[in-house]
């Protein structure tokens, strides 16, 4: 048969009715079913609350509901929560009045009569619109005073067991949702888990229901295949039944269907039932309802009342929008689906993982993400966070390594240019002190010999040139010297040693005969400066520093030359100081070039190469040299000597 648009949505809207407690879908994530309920429970609420297609709108309707038992029994208060809900939804819910038949504690239903009696007198004046029944009593009563109390009124039933056509007697304008247990896909499901299961053994009362419910089974039951045998109890107490129970063996199952009143007239709910089956059975009791489950049952296909109100609801709904109730065929195949206790697993050692494709499982202890969710996903942000930076820091570093790999390669590039252009400069400084000596030599020699033997015949003037000449010549000479020593500065091999920096300082002043008693400059140099050097290089050091600041402090009143150490830090710092002309900072990073001098020739003689090989023989032993000094306020000349 095809399904129209009101039966899918009727459907739908029992997935989303669950079972007591959180029903845990089977090897399916349960993000899934969270996000397919959601899905789901928006389209059924857009079709609850849109208007209906072609412009319907819902009419005012007075809705008598026949409760076919009492407030409190679980099955039919269920399918009144799923007829109210769909009503409220669409604006009907002040407009419903329920009654209530009792029929579970009268059972003969011999009250039937002042039943009606009472209705026909309630709703003489303001008849029904529509008459909703609950389960068969209800059902029963509604066929058997329609003519009296409902004559033309439609009739949509709920839970109804054991339908056939014939019970609607000739009736026009009756239609609604059969109560269809799924016996069979139960007893399927627990052959699938108990293989070794021999014998069923039926629970049920003996009133209408119950008795309508055994017939069902009996009918889906009949062509069951295999060797499984099927025994109904007769009408027993409950403590018969628990003492019949109580026999079974490892190959039996229990299966109750309605069993609301015992033998004794007690009353029992679903919940009720299923906790004194479930202690009193020593094998797993499997059950049709879901009421039942989460009380002692370990499951089966169930079905749910909730969700057969909510399908009885959607069709009345369609007939007070205008559809006549005999175009809307009964709902005969409502749905079911395989939900199963994990307790009551658990109780009789049976592994998850033995249950049907798709079945879904109730009291799952909370996984660890469900219990520390919170904490999880912080960790896990956290753990991200680091290895993102861990990731960034390797990255970082590779990329410093590959920065650091090419600056060394580009260094070595740099080295070896500069090893090769040193040659060359070495090369050419000796070419240049070989070749220019002897030339300077002969010049020096031919002006002597000139000035000697033709002096008288050169005049005073001529005189003079010559006197330029060898004194230029003696300055070419000492540049070629300088350069030659800036030169072997660089090829020397350092000889390091420890030696005492002012003896070696006095050395040169004694050997440069200052005689501090006869007007000379005022030396001071601070005892026990021990160093660890090449001592031959730094005294080019001394002799170059000192022998500036005598330059240039012999112009002041009183030369005062200092040669002092301090200590900066862990670095020990070494310095000659003078009283001398000095001179103006913008220009101290030329004092170390070669041939640049901030003085003119003709106030202070040189060559401009003492600095710069001051500076080297500095740099080869892994130290620096910097200058501090004011003009006329002296200078002051620092340098640090490398271990």
């Amino acid at each position: 048969m095809e399904r129209t648009l009101p039966e899918q949505l009727l459907q739908r809207i029992s997935s989303l009715v669950k079972p007591r407690g959180e029903a845990t879908p089977l090897r399916t994530p349960p993000i899934f079913f969270i996000i397919l309920s959601c899905l789901i429970l928006i389209f059924i609420s857009s079709l609850a609350a849109a208007e209906p297609p072609g412009g319907k709108q819902a009419a005012k309707a007075d809705i008598l509901i026949l409760n076919s038992y009492h407030h409190g029994y679980t099955w039919s208060d269920n399918e009144l929560a799923g007829i109210m809900e769909i009503f409220s939804k669409a604006g009907l819910a002040e407009d419903v009045h329920v009654e209530a038949l009792d029929s579970k504690h009268f059972p003969d239903n011999r009250h039937f009569d002042r039943v009606r009696d009472l209705l026909a007198a309630k709703y003489a004046e303001h008849k029904p619109t529509l008459v909703m029944t609950m389960d068969n009593p209800a059902f029963t009563f509604a066929i058997r005073y329609r003519r009296e109390l409902f004559a033309g009124i439609p009739i949509v039933f709920v839970g109804l067991n054991d339908f056939e056509p014939a019970m609607l007697k000739g009736e026009k304008g009756i239609t609604g949702v059969v109560e269809r247990q799924d016996i069979v896909g139960t007893v399927r499901a627990a052959l699938a888990i108990q293989p070794q299961t021999k014998e069923v053994v039926a629970v049920h009362d003996y009133t209408s229901s119950g008795l309508a419910s055994r017939k069902e089974a009996e009918d889906q039951l009949a062509n069951f295949p295999g060797n499984v045998k099927f025994r109904y109890l007769p009408e027993m107490t409950i403590e018969e039944v628990g003492a019949e129970l109580a026999k079974l063996g490892k190959s039996s199952i229990v299966l109750p269907f309605s069993f609301s009143r015992d033998k004794g007239g007690r009353v029992f709910n679903h919940a009720l039932l299923a906790e004194v089956l479930g202690k009193a059975s020593p094998v797993p009791v499997y059950g049709t309802k879901v009421e039942r489950l989460g009380h002692g049952i370990i499951g089966g296909s169930l079905m749910e009342g909730k969700s057969h109100g909510a399908m009885g609801a959607g069709i009345a709904m369609r007939i007070i929008l205008g559809d006549p109730p005999d175009t809307i065929p009964v709902l005969t195949e409502p749905p079911s689906n395989l939900i199963f206790d994990n307790n009551i697993l658990k109780r009789f050692n049976i592994s998850r993982d033995k249950l049907p494709e798709g079945s879904r499982v109730i009291n799952v202890p909370p996984g660890l993400y469900e219990q520390h969710g919170t904490v999880i996903n912080i960790s896990a942000a956290i753990i991200l966070f680091l290895v993102l930076s861990l990731t960034l820091v390797v990255a970082a570093n590779r990329r410093r390594k590959l920065a650091e790999a090419a600056l060394l390669d580009s260094e070595r590039a740099r080295a070896r240019e500069l090893e090769s252009a040193n040659r060359e400069m070495e090369s050419f400084c000796y070419a240049v002190s070989h070749d220019l000596q002897a030339p300077l030599r002969h010049i020096n020699a031919f002006s002597c010999i000139i000035e000697e033997e033709y002096g008288d015949r050169l005049g005073q003037e001529g005189r003079h040139y010559f006197s330029r000449i060898k004194a230029a010549s003696s300055r070419m000479a000492q540049l070629i010297r300088d350069l030659l020593m800036l030169s072997q500065i660089s090829r020397e091999e350092l000889k390091r040693a420890e030696f005492d920096l002012g003896v070696l300082a006095e050395e040169i002043l004694n050997e440069s005969g200052l005689d501090q008693t006869a007007g000379n400059p005022e030396l001071v140099i601070q005892k026990g400066m021990m160093v660890y050097a090449d001592r031959q290089l730094t005294r080019v050091v001394l002799d170059n520093l000192i022998g500036n600041s005598l330059k240039y402090s012999s112009r002041s009143g009183k030369s005062v030359i200092l040669i002092g150490m301090k200590t900066e830090g862990t670095q020990v710092v070494y310095f000659v100081s003078d009283n001398g002309v000095g001179f103006d900072m913008r220009y101290a990073d030329k004092l170390f070039t070669p041939f640049h001098r901030l003085h003119e020739e003709s106030e202070f003689q040189g060559n401009g190469i003492g600095l710069a090989t001051v500076q080297r023989v500095i740099h080869r032993h892994g130290g620096d040299i910097w200058a501090e000094s004011e003009p006329g306020k002296g200078a002051t000349f620092f340098f640090t000597l490398s271990h």
